[in-house]
């Protein structure tokens, strides 16, 4: 009974459409899967709509907030697709990652000289869904800056975003997870690693994310480690939380060493005893 609950599709900043990815998750014998993109749901829409049968699809999203070292991503699963006020917030974040678009290329051009074509600019405006950082990679490797995503971002994408990060606009974390939670969904903080936070203080941040809202932890990831998966387990039963876990798929350039349902080298193994979420969802409804 394969899990994979963190992926992601062409509507943010993944590689493949819902249909491509429901595919996979079949030839991957998942049993539970989900797309939870970046401040955007028509990719989990177009998933949940699809006829499925031997898989449980949930829907899902990934909203960033702004914090002041790393990085935050709260999960929100099993939200209410049709929400209005979470359908009005995602337009409004749509319209500023464009905002933030514009202005990371007027850095790339100011401080390095890197410039694209109108029509590859044109194209990038034209996404179906949110636009990021990784689209901006995919050009500059189009363009011969960069042979990898990984080398954008060490050499140019991370310190664009450095760039703004105290003014760039976002959802807080309070205003992320009441938003989730209103929607019906289970708001849950994804890849713990990413905020740099000592054990100490990831515990202290934990105990306030509870005291607002906050219903799980991601406890399996491709890129988190044995030893902090132990510790993520243990802050998951000081404060009465659900685990959930996936690969953060999002296809075989923009991420090429994490495979669906299995992460890098086969290092995610989910299944229903591994992470409390499906039980939780079964118990619930």
């Amino acid at each position: 009974m394969q899990i994979d609950l963190h992926t992601h599709s062409i509507y943010s900043d993944g590689e493949k459409t819902p249909a491509e990815l429901l595919e996979l998750a079949y030839q991957k014998g998942l049993k539970y899967y989900a797309i939870t993109d970046h401040d955007y749901i028509k990719g989990s829409k177009e998933l949940v709509s699809l006829p499925h049968d031997n898989i449980t699809l949930y829907s899902g999203v990934e909203m960033n907030t702004k914090v002041s070292k790393g990085q935050m991503h709260i999960l929100g699963y099993n939200i209410d697709l049709d929400n209005q006020e979470l359908n009005e917030t995602l337009e409004e974040l749509r319209l500023i990652s464009h905002k933030n678009i514009n202005t990371y290329l007027h850095i790339l051009k100011d401080e390095f000289n890197i410039t694209f074509t109108k029509e590859e600019i044109d194209d990038l405006f034209s996404a179906k869904g949110n636009i990021g950082r990784p689209e901006l990679g995919k050009l500059l490797i189009k363009n011969n800056y960069v042979k990898t995503m990984d080398e954008a971002f060490d050499k140019y994408l991370n310190y664009v975003y450095e760039c703004i990060r105290d003014t760039k606009k976002t959802l807080t974390k309070e205003e992320i997870i009441r938003l989730i939670n209103n929607a019906g969904g289970i708001a849950v903080l994804a890849h713990p690693w990413s905020l740099k936070l000592t054990d100490e203080e990831l515990y202290k941040e934990i105990a306030y994310l509870k005291s607002i809202g906050l219903k799980g932890i991601e406890l399996i990831h491709s890129n988190n480690t044995d030893e902090q998966r132990s510790y993520y387990q243990t802050l998951a039963q000081e404060f009465a939380l659900i685990t959930t876990g996936g690969t953060d798929y999002h296809g075989p350039n923009v991420k090429p060493d994490i495979e669906l349902g299995s992460g890098i080298n086969n290092n995610v193994n989910i299944d229903e005893n591994s992470i409390t979420f499906t039980k939780y969802i079964k118990s619930r409804y």
